[in-house]
């Protein structure tokens, strides 16, 4: 863990997400990506980024309880849930994409500023993804149980893991339609086990 070694020890609801995803993808070290403070009010500390083969694996940290428990909720560590969320990535990529670090502060700002965020919710966005005119139609976010990881038990409580999946503006606009999200994340899912958040993918149809 190399420089992290400091910051776990401090830390040790950080370290069981460390080791919970160490076991899923092991000697795969994750880069840090560290956020300034946003003052009284919390909010995510960073993301762990893992470089897997053709794409990112970006879990948050910062929304549970990371250090000493705190909240009187012994069942669940703090928020209950940390993001993840993949993307691709070219084998030379050697850092993240600072469009989906905006996303995953922003989803995270939206959740503490009171908006009730869960597994089945969408999210449409006024603007390509992370406002990257690179992301051209991927205008909508879902919220699906992570693919690989779904919770972890802590000493702080539960964890649950909640993946975003990027939507293009025709797919946001059936969910809207149908009221549901499920139809079109079971038929991606088909197509991609690992729902891999791709601008340039083809839409699903349902």
């Amino acid at each position: 863990m190399g420089g992290h070694d400091t910051m776990l020890e401090l830390l040790p609801g950080l370290v069981r997400i460390y080791e919970g995803w160490a076991e899923r993808y092991p000697g795969v070290e994750p880069l840090t990506v560290q956020f300034a403070p946003d003052g009284d009010q919390g909010g995510l500390n960073g993301v762990l980024a893992y470089p897997l083969e053709d794409h990112w694996l970006l879990v948050t940290f910062g929304l549970t309880e990371l250090g000493e428990k705190t909240s009187e909720q012994t069942a669940v560590s703090g928020a209950g849930f940390e993001f993840t969320c993949r993307i691709p990535r070219e084998p030379e990529d050697t850092s993240v994409p600072a469009w989906i670090l905006r996303v995953l502060h922003a989803l995270a700002d939206r959740f503490l500023a009171g908006v009730d965020l869960d597994v089945g919710h969408w999210i449409i966005t006024p603007s390509p993804l992370g406002g990257d005119p690179a992301n051209g139609e991927m205008t909508s976010l879902a919220i699906v149980p992570d693919v690989d990881l779904r919770f972890l038990d802590t000493d702080n409580g539960l964890v649950l893991f909640f993946q975003i999946v990027g939507l293009l503006a025709e797919e946001g606009e059936e969910a809207q339609r149908a009221d549901t999200v499920a139809p079109l994340m079971a038929l991606l899912r088909d197509r991609d086990p690992k729902m891999i958040t791709d601008p340039g993918r083809e839409p699903v149809r349902i």
